[in-house]
């Protein structure tokens, strides 16, 4: 009888679906991540301009952020920290000589100009981490950290790429915004350009990639180039105000958010993975748009509306639906969170700042009061509790209490000397041991 319980047990078992058997997987990733989307311009932050009703599903299925931070106001910088988990300040970054030919031609011509950024081979990247432990791993859409071969997101963990290298193109010919005006649209390592509005493109290619990797787990990043400028939407030559071009440009970012969401229930693996949605930085919207809601600054500065950002992260059956969280957290932190979903970490000379969030999208706590720091230039802030502390170089200008002024409207640094002299020391101890830059 045990004989013949085996077989029979071995028998329905290879009858079952495949998807069936895919709860013994690791759950896979995706990351959807916006280009200078800002903190008001979404219906579930507050946004009564933009109709964003596929990402405010999202928010309802899952868990909201109210004060996510990008590690910085720009694009480059918070991708570092994505890609390492750690301060990009304390990555090791590559001259611009190195990272493009581009900027030595620029050079030879006297005109010097910074859009090359890019990390150093010795970073350990989150796509190289998660490879090494079994996932299937693609980057769809922008990548910014490096024009060379040498710097090509292939070479940096990912086995496939869709997308453009540089910090923006055209939505219709997806010739670079920045550098060369040639065509940025790659396959692979071959740059193979194709007819499309590039939002669309992208989402094509995502959700292909979901498709083609459904037997085992996967990390997806998709960088959508929307809506960063130029402000394109998909007819070409409609004429239209600046302001209706981004809020379409939105619109279709939206669209992009439900077809994976979609993608991910057709394919019965939306128990089986954490889909998470923020953007890189504030808003630099077009005049009269109130990307960044009641936030002060936009896309460069220190003040809110240049790194508080939408965040949303769904799970269905591990996040709570309907759920928020007002936790400070950073782009650096997921790192740590998906090396957490991988049963891996990164290897112990490889400093980690940011930390696993899983115990919070579960219901639970980070356990940690952690200081917080910015720097961009010389502009820098420092954030503690509500309190956040901003200056310029060694001279601290502005001192608010964001529970109670999230606008910054009230500078308290003469009522709060002592608290400054604090600050200013963390953020000094801060500076020493990730250095200046």
């Amino acid at each position: 009888m045990n004989r013949i319980a085996t077989v029979f047990t071995a028998l329905l078992l290879m009858a079952l679906p495949a998807r069936s058997q895919a709860s013994d997987l690791k759950p896979n990733i995706i990351l959807i991540m916006a280009d200078d989307l800002g903190y008001g311009s979404l219906g579930c932050y507050g946004s009564k301009e933009i109709k964003t009703p596929n990402i405010d599903a999202l928010a309802a299925g899952g868990m909201r952020f109210i004060d996510f931070h990008s590690n910085g106001p720009m694009c480059s910088p918070t991708r570092a920290a994505l890609m390492t988990g750690r301060y990009q300040q304390r990555c090791a970054w590559v001259a611009d000589e190195e990272l493009s030919p581009v900027f030595r031609e620029q050079r030879k011509e006297n005109l010097p100009q910074r859009w090359a950024w890019g990390i150093s081979k010795s970073e350990l990247t989150i796509a190289e981490l998660l490879k090494r432990n079994g996932y299937h791993t693609g980057i769809v859409g922008k990548w910014h950290l490096g024009y060379d071969a040498g710097f090509h997101p292939m070479n940096d963990g990912f086995d496939e790429f869709r997308g453009f290298v540089g910090g923006n193109v055209d939505y219709h010919t997806h010739v670079a915004g920045y550098g060369l005006k040639q065509v940025d649209w790659w396959n692979g390592k071959t740059i193979k350009n194709e007819n499309g509005y590039t939002t669309d493109l992208l989402t094509k290619y995502a959700t292909d990639f979901i498709a083609r990797n459904k037997a085992k787990p996967f990390f997806l990043y998709l960088a959508h180039a929307a809506p960063h400028s130029p402000w394109q939407g998909r007819v070409i030559g409609r004429k239209k105000a600046s302001q209706e071009i981004y809020r379409e440009m939105i619109g279709v970012l939206d669209e992009s958010v439900g077809t994976i969401s979609q993608a991910l229930r057709d394919s019965g693996l939306e128990k089986n993975t954490l889909l998470i949605f923020c953007s890189d930085n504030g808003a630099a919207p077009p005049p009269k748009v109130s990307a960044n809601g009641t936030l002060k600054g936009r896309k460069g500065s220190m003040n809110e509306g240049g790194h508080r950002v939408p965040f949303i992260a769904s799970w269905p059956g591990v996040i709570a639906a309907g759920s928020t969280s007002g936790e400070t957290v950073m782009t650096m932190d997921l790192f740590p969170t998906f090396a957490g979903l991988a049963a891996t970490s990164a290897p112990t000379d490889h400093q980690i700042d940011g930390i696993d969030l899983m115990p919070l999208l579960k219901g639970g706590s980070i356990g940690t009061d952690r200081d917080l720091h910015w720097l961009f230039g010389d502009s820098w802030a420092v954030r503690k509790g509500p309190w956040k502390l901003m200056g310029e170089g060694k001279k601290p200008s502005t001192l608010v209490n964001l529970e109670k002024d999230l606008e910054e409207n009230h500078n308290l640094i003469k009522d709060q000397p002592g608290l400054v002299e604090e600050l200013m020391k963390q953020h000094q101890q801060w500076i020493g041991s990730v250095g200046n830059r």
